[in-house]
């Protein structure tokens, strides 16, 4: 693909992508602060969507379609350029949905018995956890970018397997990061 294209489809994905995730929060947030939502019902809806999501990844397996043309765009892109390891990647992104999934569900029976089970948070908070994952999704994003169009099939070999190590150290970083906003902001 010519330089110019693939920059023209990479600066698309990024603001589409970004446009989705901040309205999808802003939504949930509202609804938040709208209604009453408890613990439990929250991570039961999440843990369901998220084995859907799951469910639906397993059977749609190595297709490409997806209902934004842009996506399916890229999908044809990164599965041309990354060969079996973009079979591999898709099979390891719903396995780690499912587990979440198994992890919401577990949250949920958790949440049962608190004393507070509704969900109440600050609105700073609220706009914190959407900066971080609005950073999260876009420095995630630029690597894989960098790492996917720099490289040829060859280079690609252990991509999988390299990726979700990058994903699992970034995700306890976060944890970290949110952990310590939360004691210093939030609790006092």
């Amino acid at each position: 693909m010519e330089p110019a294209a693939l920059k023209k489809m990479r600066t698309k994905q990024i603001a589409i992508s970004n446009l989705l995730a901040a309205i999808t929060m802003v939504v949930f947030f509202m609804l938040i602060q709208i209604s009453d939502i408890r613990f439990t019902h929250f991570f039961l809806c999440l843990g369901i969507f998220m084995l859907l999501q799951s469910i639906y990844g397993f059977i749609k397996k190595g297709s490409t379609k997806s209902f934004i043309p842009i996506f399916e765009q890229i999908a044809i892109y990164e599965k041309g350029k990354l060969g079996e390891e973009w079979e591999k990647e898709k099979r390891m992104d719903n396995i780690w949905k499912m587990i979440l999934s198994g992890l919401m569900f577990f949250q949920s029976f958790s949440f049962q018995d608190v004393t507070n089970p509704v969900f109440d948070t600050s609105p700073i908070f609220l706009l914190f956890l959407l900066i971080m994952a609005l950073a999260i999704i876009n420095i995630s994003m630029l690597f894989r970018f960098r790492k996917i169009d720099r490289s040829t099939e060859g280079d690609l070999t252990g991509y999988t397997k390299e990726s979700n190590i990058i994903g699992i150290a970034l995700g306890f970083l976060a944890v970290i990061i949110i952990f310590i906003f939360i004691v210093i902001f939030v609790l006092p």
